[in-house]
């Protein structure tokens, strides 16, 4: 009976350290856009620059210490995802970057995530993300969101 305890005592306690670790995400950053090319929150189509402005209060002045460049949604053979570019706006190496897709259907109902993420990213160095899709039905896509955050 004591192995037990012991064994449900050290799994949550390793279980909460892990939580506590990825829990505190720094600044990011975040754009939409659809699968037929278009990426961008002004829904110009303008795939050169996703983001139309940073994470923050919208002074202007604050920048995310990571900021995505570009992305767009591709649709291969046998994958399909969002691919990008994001930036380490900051002086120092970030220890983990991540990159999350949530892909919608046309009704708006989330049908899927991706994820990449990279570590060690060195100070204003560019990193390239590739978030996959891994539904059933690609075809079923219509918009997406992507984000890039900090952490641990």
């Amino acid at each position: 009976m004591q192995r037990r305890k012991y064994i449900a005592t050290i799994g949550a306690t390793v279980s909460g350290l892990a939580l506590a670790g990825c829990s505190d995400s720094g600044s990011g950053d975040s754009g939409t856009g659809d699968a037929n090319g278009n990426s961008g929150d002004s829904g110009s189509g303008d795939s050169d620059n996703s983001n139309e402005g940073n994470s923050g209060d919208g002074g202007g002045n604050d920048q995310s210490d990571v900021e995505i460049l570009n992305h767009e949604f591709y649709e291969e053979e046998f994958s399909s995802g969002v691919r990008g570019t994001a930036v380490n706006n900051t002086d120092s190496e970030l220890s983990y970057v991540e990159a999350t897709a949530t892909f919608l259907d046309a009704d708006g109902t989330q049908i899927g995530e991706g994820l990449d993420n990279v570590s060690d990213l060195a100070a204003g160095r560019e990193w390239e993300f590739d978030c996959m899709f891994t539904g059933q039905d690609a075809s079923r896509i219509d918009d997406y969101e992507i984000e890039v955050t900090t952490g641990f």
